[in-house]
């Protein structure tokens, strides 16, 4: 029997695939070395910077044969007509112009889908394979990359990673806010514009809006900027592609573990809000205890699931099984809201509109960020905690690593406690810890000799084993380490290309069908100068 099938082997690409092969093998041969790279960030953060950074690297370090940049603005440029603006991308001033750009975006995402420029780009990447030409039917496995600048809401990181899958990573850029202020205004950004730009690029006040700061936490690889030279910025891509491509052996810094170990203790959490797991290490950077957010039992520790001793979980009284599930600090806030219109008396609010007061005082940002009425302790104090009963004196001078931004409750305790670095994750919108504790507490790395509040850089917990777990004796042949040449290096997450050109084509059909684009097949004209309208 001797079926072909329809991609072919990269080191051959002339040769058909027969079944006179194992099974595996067969299938191994399909895998392609593409890479998509999409980068994620804050407004100012050194985007094009780190894009131009990996493509240099893997062209010339790595040897791929191309690199391209799919800038997503230029598709709003595009394509901006077509949802009722056709003056709408100004020139000058720079805050004019990057706010039409993201009120088009928006417009684009409310009338196409969330996801509609991650749509574009994979039709980018589908003409640029249409491009690159077939051998018969059979699409060739290229030694390519798509560096995708940049991602900024939940739709399109999902969409991405439907399509591509172990192809994707997705790396986050991070510069702290006084320094990304810096940048703008010296980039011609006027004063009084940059705060109100930062926060629409965070948090859109559209559900197809910008989100980059719900988007940016679930990144591959964190890359964390100050005022890190150009060779800095290279040493640290460099460190990610080696660990994708397999081109080093490369274990986990103590910070990576340490992270590792905080993501994994959040999953005990049964919290209704969410899961946030934290890991306090010494100054040297060995982790000394864990922790997570969950409601404390008699006489030490919090509730666990116990099969053993309570297989029905009569005795676990969390939020989730106590008084038939609910959250108490929601709730607390609920009387609160309606103790104050009780209070204000009806002469203020009469009674027919305190339903309305009441729903308004709970739907306030103020009151909705309430945290004191939760029953659960924080991760970051049980881990200190924990800390504290083991290593005691340790803790002094070490670091702690948490899933989620601290809030201000929890900051008092790690300034107390003498801990000098907190590394962070997911950010935290509700805390006051640099408002309250301004004496105490920085966001900026240079400052050291205040307890440092810094964004975690490097891989993702949810990323670690599959980067740092090897196959048993995939390092060694005859005894000795095996050497792989970095321009020879393919990526240890491959991806067959039995699927993907069939993914990327229901996308680009679902384009052409909303008349975005128009038929690949005659796009393939087109240059490299940029997306086109149909």
């Amino acid at each position: 029997m001797t079926a072909t099938v329809r991609a072919m082997s990269e080191e051959n690409p002339t040769k058909p695939l027969f079944e006179d092969r194992k099974t595996s093998e067969l299938l191994r041969v399909t895998n392609t070395s593409e890479l998509v790279i999409a980068l994620c960030g804050p407004m100012g953060s050194p985007l094009h910077n780190v894009a131009e950074t990996i493509k240099d690297a893997l062209v010339d370090k790595y040897g791929y044969e191309k690199c391209a940049v799919v800038r997503l603005s230029d598709f709003i440029r595009a394509h901006f007509e077509k949802v009722g603006e056709p003056d709408a991308i100004p020139a000058e001033p720079k805050s004019a112009k990057i706010e039409a750009l993201i009120n088009c975006g928006d417009k684009m995402r409310d009338q196409f889908g969330a996801s509609i420029l991650a749509d574009l780009a994979i039709s980018e990447i589908r003409i640029d394979r249409e491009k690159q030409g077939k051998s018969g039917d059979q699409y060739v496995g290229r030694r390519v990359c798509h560096i995708v600048d940049s991602i900024k809401n939940q739709a399109e990181l999902d969409l991405l990673r439907e399509v591509y899958r172990e192809v994707l990573y997705v790396v986050g850029v991070f510069l702290p806010v006084t320094v990304r202020e810096q940048r703008m205004r010296a980039d011609g950004f006027e004063s009084e514009k940059i705060h109100w730009l930062m926060e629409k690029d965070a948090a859109g006040d559209a559900p197809h809006g910008q989100t980059v700061s719900d988007t940016f936490p679930q990144s591959d690889f964190f890359l964390r900027m100050d005022t890190s030279s150009t060779s800095e910025l290279s040493l640290r891509v460099e460190r990610f592609l080696d660990l994708i491509l397999g081109a080093k052996i490369i274990t986990p810094t103590s910070e990576e573990s340490a992270m590792y170990a905080a993501a994994s203790a959040a999953s005990n959490s049964a919290c209704l809000s969410r899961q946030v797991g934290a890991a306090v290490t010494d100054a040297q950077g060995k982790v000394l205890a864990v922790g997570w957010n969950d409601v404390p039992r008699p006489f030490g520790g919090l509730y666990q699931t116990d099969p053993e001793n309570d297989a029905r979980n009569a005795k676990d009284l969390r939020c989730y099984n106590k008084d038939g599930g609910k959250c108490f600090n929601d709730e607390e806030k609920d009387l609160l809201a309606d103790s104050l219109t009780k209070t204000l008396g009806e002469d203020i609010i009469p009674a027919g509109k305190r339903e309305l007061a009441v729903e308004r005082l709970t739907s306030d940002r103020k009151i909705k960020g309430l945290i004191e009425f939760s029953r659960a302790i924080h991760a970051e104090m049980h881990a200190i905690l924990n800390a504290l009963r083991v290593a005691g004196d340790r803790v002094r001078g070490g670091s702690i690593f948490v899933t989620t931004y601290p809030c201000h409750g929890c900051a008092r305790h790690i300034i107390a406690a003498g801990i000098a670095n907190v590394y962070y994750i997911e950010p935290y919108k509700k805390s006051l810890a640099t408002k309250l504790h301004d004496d105490a507490i920085t966001e900026r790395e240079s400052d050291t000799h205040l307890v440092r509040i810094l964004p975690y850089e490097g891989v993702a917990p949810s990323r670690y084993l599959s980067i740092f777990k090897m196959k048993p004796n995939s390092r060694k042949a005859k005894g000795k380490v095996i050497k792989i040449a970095s321009k020879v290096a393919r990526p240890r997450l491959e991806r067959s290309l039995q699927s993907m050109p069939e993914l990327e084509g229901l996308v680009v059909k679902s384009l052409v069908e909303r008349g975005l684009i128009g038929e690949v097949s005659s796009a393939r004209s087109s240059t490299d100068d940029g997306p086109k309208a149909a």
